[in-house]
């Protein structure tokens, strides 16, 4: 598969990068070059103010970053410079996202791991980005019912996050063969350092989830993906080069309210339409 790149005009911050390290800039053109790319810089430091050739994966590519504000960890390897993990940063919806995980996380300060949030509760909002780079605010969904749940795309584990996202992927399936309107799939990333928007765009690829109702969320600030696991009350733990973790499905109502919840990944696709189909049968008679 043809590698793409991306030209920037660098905006960094005081410090300046050397050799590999995280970075800011303004894109001002996207195009394909194959492998062979021309790499502009004058020394082994990125500065402020340079115009500079990255080569960025294929689920960035796919995503229209041109003219936007964006962040990225710049890496140096085979002789190229590579862009990864990218972020948009750009616009009033990535300041009223960080205002709202602002309000989130002095939520958090006065709440405990006992009283996270279970069936009857009603979701806090909180601001993410999708795997299409758009900044959104689970609050969009609201007279939408929806099924949401938390995994992370290197997930080894079979029968946990990759069985997990196979049977979000089967109920979308199976909501659009009945013809439902209505109902959205949100899936949380727990691993933001690696999980940017362009990886999420390849993981709903590799598992044939449309995303026009299904919604795969990031966000470059680690602290707020911390607190919505604070809310949710799934635990997760780094060790062996692997993430360990608890794992929820939930059902949210058109009006943000959980009304059922499955632990683990062994949950049934069957019981969980059975429920929507409640809440579409009740959006349609009103």
């Amino acid at each position: 598969m043809l590698r793409l790149s991306i030209l920037f005009s660098l905006l960094f911050t005081a410090v300046s990068i050397s050799l590999a390290g995280q970075i800011e800039g303004r894109v001002l053109e996207v195009f394909s070059e194959g492998l062979q790319l021309e790499l502009t810089r004058g020394d082994d430091e990125l500065s402020k103010g340079d115009t500079m050739i990255f080569k960025i994966g294929p689920g960035d590519h796919a995503i229209n970053y041109n003219g936007r504000l964006i962040q990225g960890k710049a890496v140096y390897y085979a002789s190229h410079w590579h862009l990864e993990t990218i972020f948009p940063l750009d616009g009033s919806p990535y300041r009223a996202m960080k205002f709202i995980n602002q309000q989130l996380h002095e939520i958090n300060a006065t709440k405990t791991r006992r009283k996270a949030l279970r069936k009857g509760d009603y979701i806090p909002n909180f601001g993410m980005v999708n795997q299409n780079g758009e900044f959104m605010q689970i609050k969009q969904l609201r007279g939408r019912a929806f099924i949401l749940n938390f995994i992370f795309t290197r997930c080894a584990v079979p029968e946990m996050c990759p069985a997990s996202s196979m049977k979000m992927a089967e109920l979308q399936d199976r909501v659009r063969a009945n013809g439902w309107d209505g109902l959205d799939f949100v899936t949380i990333t727990f691993d933001p350092a690696y999980d940017s928007p362009g990886i999420l765009k390849e993981y709903m690829q590799a598992y044939g989830i449309d995303s026009g109702n299904f919604h795969l969320l990031t966000n470059s600030d680690h602290s707020v993906v911390e607190d919505l696991l604070y809310q949710f009350g799934i635990l997760t733990r780094e060790e062996n080069d692997t993430i360990t973790h608890t794992m929820t499905t939930f059902l949210i109502d058109t009006n943000g309210k959980i009304i059922y919840t499955k632990q683990g990944s062994h949950w049934s696709v069957k019981e969980f339409l059975r429920k929507a189909k409640k809440l579409m049968v009740v959006k349609y008679l009103r």
